[in-house]
Order: C-alpha cells, then sequence, then structure tokens
C-alpha cells in the first residue's frame, strides 16, 4: 500500500542544505492502523506532507498502491490527494459558511459527482461518524468532537484507500478525543488503512504500530496496543 526507501529532504535556508528527513524505510500494508510519533522538529510534519502528496522528497522513492508518486507533477498529485487520500487535520478545516453536508460533499465537487450522488454518499458519511442528524449545522453549531467527526466523514467521502490525520486530537478535550479516537478504533476493524500524526503516545498506543521518527530518522518501529507485530 505504502511503501518509501531510502526517502531524504532537504531545505535549503540561504546557502546552507538543512536535512529534515534521512534515509526513511518502512512499509504500511492495506488495513494497517500505523502511528508516526515525535516531539516538535522530529521531520514527522515533513514525512506526513510527503505521504499524503503535498510535497516530494529530495531523494528516495514513494510508491503508493504500487505506483511511484515521487516525482508526479502537481496534476497528477492533486487527482492522487483527491481520489486516494482523505485527510483528517488537527483544526479540522471545515468551511464555517457551509453546513455538515455541504463540507462533507466538497471532494466529491472536486471529483466530478452530480449532485445526488453528492448528497447520498456525503449522507452515508455522516451517517457512519453518527452525525446524519447534524447533516444541516454549520460549523459554529457543533462541538469539537462533532466538527472533527465531520471531518472525518469528509474524508472518507470519496472511499479513499488511506485515511491521514494529522494530530486528530490535538484541539479536542479528552472526552471528545476518546470519541474520535473509538472512531478510528472502529475504523480499523472495518479494515481501513489509517496513517496517524501524533506526539501523545497515549494517542499513538491506539494504533497497531508506532514508528517512531527523531531528528529526521526512524528510531523505533513497534507494536501499540492496537496490535501485534510479527
Amino acid at each position: 500500500m505504502i511503501e518509501l526507501t531510502g526517502i531524504y529532504k532537504t531545505y535549503q535556508a540561504g546557502h546552507l542544505t538543512v536535512p529534515v528527513l534521512k534515509n526513511i524505510n518502512f512499509t504500511v500494508e492495506q488495513g494497517e492502523y500505523v502511528a508516526i510519533m515525535g516531539p516538535s522538529g522530529s521531520g514527522k510534519s515533513t514525512l506526513m506532507n510527503i505521504i499524503g502528496c503535498l510535497d516530494r522528497p529530495t531523494k528516495g522513492h514513494y510508491l503508493l498502491n504500487g505506483k511511484d508518486v515521487s516525482t508526479e507533477d502537481e496534476v497528477a498529485l492533486a487527482s492522487i490527494r483527491n481520489r486516494t487520500i482523505g485527510f483528517i487535520f488537527q483544526q479540522f478545516q471545515l468551511l464555517p459558511r457551509m453546513d455538515a453536508q455541504k463540507n462533507v460533499e466538497l471532494p466529491l465537487i472536486y471529483a466530478g459527482l452530480s449532485k445526488s450522488e453528492r448528497q447520498q454518499r456525503s449522507h452515508e458519511a455522516l451517517q457512519r461518524v453518527g452525525l446524519a442528524d447534524r447533516k444541516n449545522h454549520r460549523p459554529a453549531e457543533l462541538s469539537g468532537g462533532q466538527q472533527q467527526r465531520v471531518a472525518i466523514a469528509r474524508a472518507l467521502v470519496n472511499q479513499p484507500l488511506v485515511l491521514l490525520a494529522d494530530e486528530p486530537t490535538g484541539a479536542l478535550d479528552s472526552h471528545s478525543s476518546r470519541v474520535v479516537l473509538d472512531l478510528f478504533d472502529a475504523l480499523h476493524d472495518e479494515g481501513r488503512t489509517i496513517v496517524m500524526i501524533t506526539h501523545d503516545p497515549e494517542v499513538a498506543e491506539r494504533a497497531q504500530r508506532q514508528i517512531v521518527i527523531r531528528d529526521g530518522e526512524i528510531i523505533a518501529d513497534e507494536a501499540g496496543r492496537g496490535g501485534r507485530l510479527s
């Protein structure tokens, strides 16, 4: 499903070359639930951007569902992001003037689906996260946990191969965090592939597997409470 081989990422700061990722190698199989964790400045956000096709590696290869996306142009990457990856962000990224259903429909508009199909699929996605009865509510009328569940519905609506979550509980209270993490557990039980970026060890423990990154390098790859590595 996901295969990163010899991934390096550097940035130029004036005359200096700043290394951010150094020889990253790992795979994520279909149906795995993986947490990538590390402190601020570890390189995990840069790694997330590469996995999410928001950035390209300086060196190395990234295969997504068997296709090397390392050198794809921006148009191809945009299509991959829309059809293959469901994004879930810390700050929800919902449009405030749109109700929940219209926010969930957005990826389907970009994909060119008809209005009737958009409405049906967005309603089903909101049902899946337990918010069909809130479909006409705008973000300001929803709690933080409900907004994040709308964001999860939006990520699911295009039936992506991978759900990519960036600190999905970072803006939530403890109760809302548990609700969202329970939802991730249920999605994993259904066979969804989930890659979650987090700095919180308790959140990472919910995953099947934990990859720890520090100073741009992987220092651990081990089982979490959610599973056991062979």
